[in-house]
């Protein structure tokens, strides 16, 4: 029987089964999805208020703003006051998250590569290259 699963249908599967399991090993080193997309979010925009982390993370600041108490308590990020807006507070990572940073890029490239377990480099290449173009279609 043909696969009638659409492209689209692949790759939210996919996604969705890479969030699981990457969700699962980072609960090993004590984060939860929603900490990790934080702290990663942090990391890629560093000094950005809590409302444009929430924006780059597509949910409600209330919700950030939960996460980031409970990291804030933890040591691994700091909120400083904006030097423009003194409502405002910019977050920034502390060197606690350094260790969970790295963590979480060997759980992700150990993750990648039991994905590509039996592809050749070539068909790495191609794949990251067809996914780049379907990327650009969609966008």
């Amino acid at each position: 029987m043909k696969n009638e699963r659409t492209v689209g249908v692949q790759v939210t599967l996919l996604a969705r089964i890479f969030r699981t399991r990457f969700d699962q090993r980072a609960r090993t080193v004590g984060l939860t999805r929603p900490q990790w997309r934080t702290i990663a979010a942090i990391r890629f925009a560093e000094g950005s208020t809590q409302r444009e982390i929430s924006e780059i993370l597509e949910v409600e600041p209330v919700t950030v703003a939960r996460i980031v108490d409970r990291l804030e308590a933890a040591q691994i990020i700091e909120r400083r006051p904006d030097p423009e807006d003194r409502r405002a507070k910019r977050l920034y990572l502390t060197p606690a998250a350094t260790p969970l940073l790295k963590s979480l890029a060997r759980l992700g490239a150990q993750e990648e590569a039991q994905a590509l377990t039996g592809f050749s480099p070539e068909e790495v290449a191609t794949l990251q290259a067809l996914l780049g173009r379907l990327i650009a279609n969609v966008n």
